[in-house]
């Protein structure tokens, strides 16, 4: 038996191990546009607009759909029972633990009492003890993602959540959800914002208000500054439930409350026509009607952009405008505004170097102190400071993950900051002097296409939004890898320690996007031979062939293979699209017959090759639309499977015969989604498709059915089955990755992580090993260590084998039961 000295002396070794996973954070910056065209260009083929009506339609008829009221699905079709287990992220190790991106920020109304926040394609989640753990609210709602939030100033357990991100990167949203009860349940609010006149973007918000003159009652007026073209700003009189166009201009980039004068707002307004009556606009009766401040002091009103605001209250009279250049995408300027003399002041902002970025779209706030404002505060990539009143910013809060989208005081203590990035949710307690991450158990990574499980289950990578290539060793603190967005990742089957990933594609970019990572940790980027100016997916296919792990395939839009780990790529073929902008979007190499690989593109086209990528021959029978995956059979090499983006058509097609003879149609009574990816589970006779809504299963390609159940209504990007451990895994675009295990489980004594019939302290240093990213190669610690039956493999296991190691009571959990 373990003495007390040798447990706590463990306790300190896991520590240490955890903290040597911390690395500083290399982005090589992002493509917010590229990532924009990408998302929308997979929906919109071939008709060169967004399908904002039909995905208006399915966020509408989502929950009926789940709810099988209208569709008579037979739950003999559902041969997947069970439901999915997060796997994280709960946290990844950068220089501070980050997550996904968060769009808004609600602090605790009250010492003690619940925050939000909402999330871009992960929801809205609520945390009871300021950050330090988070809750999921939202996960069964029509949409995930977030646009803004607002709270009844009358009520803090009345919550607003608008769904739709008009930051892009996400879908759009369904309305605007209202809760009565603290976030525990929603209804949503969506007439008139579903107007045909203004249906082109659907909703995506930027900001939303609560009138305080009318808070809390039934003919509660909401604001809501959208992008939707023809919209711009709506309003709400009866609480959100329904909804009308105030100012029908454009997109309005932003809106704000006067900090003491009820009834009175400001918005942003970059497209009006005459380009001079671009600016500011203020209503003055609670957003019924809006008119034009003074212009802003710009010389050319045309570079006028994204507009973001500030107030203070120890200032009423005064706002602060913060713009984006439209035609750079950088700083244009920050202005002040005093309502006693009617007239703008350009406030000078030097020092805002280079470093705010050129995505002026997409990350753009300003904060003012509400006791001093003289302290002024704006951010776009970077984040910058003034203690002048804004005539000079110094370079600010750099431990905080770039792209900033939200900075807010908490209203009780102004000491306390929040903000809101791409990498999460961090806080200030001393006005901005240090910052810390409150990420941890935020659970909204963004993963894109092209995750990867090793043979065992024990390692999974997957690339992410602005996170770069995370990888899960068995705990939901992932490691991280690689900066920018991640893509399509691959892991040695023969050598576990050698892991491959990419960032995203960039023409013309002096450096490709292929790196390959070995078991010290070295990476070096393998790209020689492939040029860089060829057209490609913005997240191009990175496949490794299924026998001969030095062989991998890339995808432009020509078939790429190298036969040495990437030390040397050529091309195998030539263009594979119909040409144009069209590039390859997926590539499959049959497992059983590796000379046969399947190719599909953006364009509409699938390819097979039989002979290795000597010659190639169309598929007949699809759809003019986006295919995102080509998916073999585990055993038959003539069988594939391929899904179909976009609507108004079928969305999973499967070839018998390697495309001898047309695709046959198995969409059936699917749901008219985008859908990402298919997959075949044999031992359970079924197909899973993910899509822009979760995952759904068929066994005859006819009938289909939602599940297997547990997983959010969220954009799964990818699956991968591993039938030799029955381990299915979804990479979502907001929540994760979620894992499902196929068929009965045998049951295992927990905590006894090495399987040796006894729990001592070698299962705690198995435990504490796989936390640390140290494990064995092969070693499967799930789930015989999951000692308190939560799915994971996580701290509080390694402390509960430890006490029952050493013979200490243990409350909770399940360690030492056969489960």
């Amino acid at each position: 038996m373990m003495r007390r000295s040798g447990w706590f002396a463990l306790v300190a070794l896991f520590i240490a191990c955890v903290g040597v996973h911390a690395q500083e954070r290399r982005d090589p910056g992002e493509d917010v546009e590229g990532r924009e065209r990408w998302f929308w260009g997979e929906r919109s083929f071939p008709f060169g607009q967004r399908p904002s009506a039909s995905m208006s339609r399915l966020q509408r008829s989502l929950l009926d759909y789940l709810t099988h009221s209208s569709l008579g699905i037979r739950a003999g079709n559902a041969p997947l029972g069970g439901a999915w287990r997060s796997i994280g992220p709960t946290g990844i190790w950068q220089n501070q633990i980050v997550s996904g991106r968060v769009a808004s920020i609600l602090p605790a109304a009250i010492v003690g009492g619940p925050m939000y926040v909402g999330t871009s394609s992960g929801g809205v989640w609520r945390s009871a003890d300021n950050g330090l753990t988070w809750m999921p609210l939202t996960d069964t709602q029509c949409s995930l993602t977030t646009g803004a939030m607002a709270r009844d100033p009358s009520n803090a357990a009345i919550v607003y959540s608008a769904t739709g991100d008009a930051s892009g990167g996400g879908a759009l949203g369904c309305g605007v959800l209202r809760s009565i009860d603290g976030g525990d349940s929603w209804t949503t609010g969506v007439a008139g914002l579903d107007d045909p006149n203004f249906i082109s973007l659907y909703t995506t918000f930027r900001n939303l208000v609560v009138d305080p003159a009318s808070a809390g009652t039934a003919r509660t007026v909401l604001i809501g500054a959208t992008s939707s073209v023809g919209a711009g700003i709506v309003r709400s009189t009866d609480a959100g439930a329904s909804w009308s166009v105030v100012h029908n201009t454009g997109p309005i980039n932003g809106l704000i409350a006067h900090p003491s004068r009820a009834g009175t707002y400001y918005a942003g307004d970059a497209v009006t026509t005459p380009i001079s009556a671009r600016g500011v606009y203020r209503s003055t009766d609670a957003g019924a009607t809006w008119a034009a401040l003074p212009a802003l002091p710009v010389t050319d009103p045309s570079t006028i952009g994204h507009i973001a605001f500030a107030v203070s209250r120890v200032a009423p009279t005064l706002l602060w405008a913060l713009v984006g250049n439209r035609t750079t995408g950088g700083f244009l300027g920050l202005f002040r505004y005093d309502e006693s003399t009617n007239a703008w002041t350009n406030l000078g902002a030097a020092g805002v170097s280079a470093n705010f970025g050129n995505q002026q779209s997409y990350d753009l706030v300003v904060a003012v102190d509400p006791r001093d404002i003289a302290r002024v505060f704006v951010a776009g990539v970077a984040a910058f400071r003034s203690t002048d009143g804004g005539a000079t910013f110094q370079s600010w809060a750099s431990s905080v993950h770039v792209d900033w989208h939200a900075l807010v005081f908490d209203p009780k203590n102004p000491d306390v900051m929040w903000a809101g990035t791409d990498g999460g949710v961090y806080v200030s307690a001393d006005a901005g002097g240090s910052w810390t991450s409150r990420n941890t158990g935020l659970v909204t990574t963004l993963f894109y296409p092209g995750i990867s499980v090793n043979p065992q289950g024990t390692r999974i990578l997957g690339g992410s939004q602005d996170n770069g290539t995370q990888a899960y060793s068995g705990t939901p603190f992932w490691d991280y890898f690689s900066g920018g967005d991640g893509g399509f990742t691959a892991i040695n089957y023969r050598d576990l320690g050698v892991e491959w990933g990419e960032t995203q594609w960039t023409v013309g970019a002096t450096t490709p996007n292929i790196f390959r990572r070995d078991a010290t940790g070295l990476v070096q980027v393998r790209s020689s031979g492939i040029n860089s100016n060829d057209r490609a997916n913005r997240i191009p296919p990175l496949v490794m062939d299924p026998v001969n792990p030095a062989k991998l395939y890339f995808g432009t839009y020509r078939l790429y293979r190298t036969t040495d780990e990437g030390l040397h790529w050529t091309a195998i073929s030539g263009d594979l699209s119909t040409g144009g902008p069209g590039s390859i979007s997926s590539i499959g190499v049959a497992p059983t017959d590796t000379n046969t690989i399947y190719v599909c593109t953006n364009d509409g086209r699938a390819l097979v090759s039989r002979d290795g990528g000597v010659t190639f021959v169309a598929a007949s029978g699809l759809p003019q639309r986006t295919l995102t995956r080509v998916s073999p059979h585990p055993t038959d090499p003539m069988r594939a499977l391929i899904t179909v983006s976009g609507f108004g058509t079928a969305h999973v097609f499967e070839t018998t015969d390697a495309f001898a003879t047309a695709v046959k149609d198995i969409g059936g009574n699917l749901i008219d989604a985008p859908a990402h990816v298919a997959v075949y589970v044999p031992e359970a006779g079924a197909i899973v498709v993910g899509t822009d809504v979760g995952v759904f299963q068929t066994t005859d390609g006819v009938a289909w059915s939602p599940g297997p159940t547990g997983l959010p209504n969220v954009i799964v990007q990818d699956l991968v089955y591993r039938p030799a451990i029955g381990l299915l895994v979804a990479g979502t675009f907001g929540r994760g990755m979620f894992a499902y295990n196929v068929g009965v489980s045998v049951a295992v004594l927990r905590g006894d992580a090495n399987g040796d019939g006894t729990i001592d302290a070698f299962d705690a240093l198995l435990i504490q090993q796989t936390l640390a990213g140290s494990a064995p190669q092969g070693t499967t610690v799930y789930p015989r260590g999951d000692a308190n039956c939560n799915g994971n493999i996580d701290a509080a296991d390694l402390l509960l084998v430890l006490r029952a190691a050493v013979g200490l009571p243990n409350a909770g959990g399940c360690v030492g039961t056969k489960r």
